[in-house]
């Protein structure tokens, strides 16, 4: 076989990995969710998740919005007035916006 049809073999197969590839998302949305844990400070949250996409007032709660993943999947993480986690919800905060 010649060098060109050896070459001509194998870009199909590098640009087929390369599109797998791409499709491979981050984190499924499960894992991000379980990493959020009760006591967490704020800073320790933002840092793990990024910046909230919206902030709510919830009471005497805060309560974080974030979309995770592809699919937009709503968590809901409320903060306590010391700024700790105290629980999280699979779903839109409730609450006034900030």
């Amino acid at each position: 076989m010649s060098p060109f049809f050896r070459r001509a073999a194998v870009v199909p197969l590098v640009v087929s990995l390369l599109a797998l590839a791409a499709c491979a998302s981050g984190p499924k949305p499960e894992k991000i969710i379980a990493s959020v844990t009760p006591g967490m400070s704020q800073t320790d949250l933002v840092q793990r998740l990024g910046p909230p996409d919206g902030e709510y007032s919830a009471g005497s709660r805060t309560c974080f919005q974030y979309a995770i993943g592809d699919k937009n999947v709503p968590l809901a993480v409320y903060l306590d007035d010391q700024r700790r986690v105290v629980g999280t919800a699979r779903a839109a905060c409730q609450g006034r916006v900030r």
